[in-house]
């Protein structure tokens, strides 16, 4: 398996950086007399894969009840879920153990939550607290998510308090509105199942936010800033993560300058990138929705990202060495590490 280099004029054949921390610990860089990010064959379960997210068998698609369908999960607790709901929650539901990062690929959500509602689209990170109550509404029948549950508290963190996100305009808050009453089957999700309450009123109703911040934001990918170097390439910047930085979240859109990163060792940090839209394409990355996962200390060799057609995708990062689940085995196959197309054999 070889991937051409297409006349690219970035770093010398060879060229390696390994780091730690992901972007922002000790670095170095290397120069090897071959390139090193290519494989020809691989066997066991710490394996770069590929799918796209409209293939998975979302349990949630045609059973109301059915929660999101789990892609991937990690020794520190984050699970990845892929939603492909088309009918109203028929229940309020808690995660009682993790913050939750919803990112809506296609389709229109209303988030009613126990703070308001919100009305995402494609594009929206939709970030729930911990043991923030809500329901999902469906606008249309085509919806698809993708869903991260961390134990840790997600927050913004982009590297300067303005520039790359303009909290002000793009950030929203959920809007106090009017919700019926009644009867409420209520779902609390946690370590070891969920539990199923039936309470006496609406769990979601509120009648006014009297002092603090809603713990519930939502900010479009297209609304983020790609932190962009003006004479030679540079990492990505964060935009969202934990405290501990055990998962970031970044964009990783198209952005100058024309230099190719070099390969890559990323010796602490799975990484996933998910493909939003085109025109243009990341790499092999091309249609809507597709998602690569590099599991951390596997050599790969990231595409050129100043894309003139211009693309929109985000890259997710984890500390904990991620598995994939048996329905994202089943809607993908093996990736090859040199532009993240299907992995082929000489």
């Amino acid at each position: 398996m070889s991937t051409p280099d297409g006349g690219h004029h970035g770093p010398p054949p060879g060229l390696h950086l390994y780091t730690r921390d992901g972007f922002v610990g000790q670095m170095c860089v290397a120069i090897r007399p071959h390139m090193i990010y290519e494989y020809r064959s691989v066997e066991g379960p710490h394996a770069p894969r590929r799918l796209n997210l409209a293939q998975v068998a979302a349990a949630d698609r045609d059973d109301a009840t059915a929660l999101p369908t789990p892609i991937a999960t990690n020794l520190n607790g984050v699970v990845l879920s892929v939603s492909r709901r088309t009918a109203e929650m028929p229940y309020a539901f808690r995660n009682v153990e993790c913050d939750e990062v919803h990112f809506v690929q296609a389709g229109a959500f209303d988030y009613v939550t126990d703070f308001g509602v919100l009305r995402a689209g494609p594009g929206d990170f939709v970030a729930i607290g911990r043991t923030i109550t809500y329901r999902v509404r469906p606008l249309g029948p085509d919806g698809l998510r993708v869903i991260a549950e961390t134990p840790e508290v997600i927050g913004l963190a982009p590297p300067a308090p303005f520039g790359m996100v303009n909290q002000g305009r793009d950030l929203k808050r959920p809007a106090v509105a009017e919700l019926p009453d009644g009867e409420t089957e209520l779902w609390l999700k946690s370590f070891d199942g969920v539990t199923r309450y039936v309470v006496p009123h609406n769990p979601l109703a509120c009648t006014k936010i009297v002092d603090g911040v809603p713990p519930v934001w939502m900010l479009n990918l297209r609304s983020i800033a790609p932190l962009a170097y003006p004479t030679a390439g540079g990492p990505p910047a964060q935009f969202a993560q934990t405290p501990t930085a055990d998962l970031l979240l970044y964009t990783l859109s198209a952005r100058p300058p024309a230099m190719r990163p070099p390969q890559h060792h990323n010796a602490d940090y799975d990484e996933l990138i998910f493909y939003f839209e085109g025109p243009g394409a990341y790499g092999e990355m091309s249609e809507p929705g597709d998602m690569i996962w590099t599991p951390k200390g596997v050599t790969h060799w990231g595409p050129t990202e100043d894309v003139p057609e211009g693309y929109r995708a985000w890259l997710l990062e984890t500390r904990g060495t991620m598995r994939l689940t048996e329905a994202a085995l089943t809607a993908g196959g093996p990736m090859e590490t040199g532009s993240f197309g299907p992995q082929r054999v000489d």
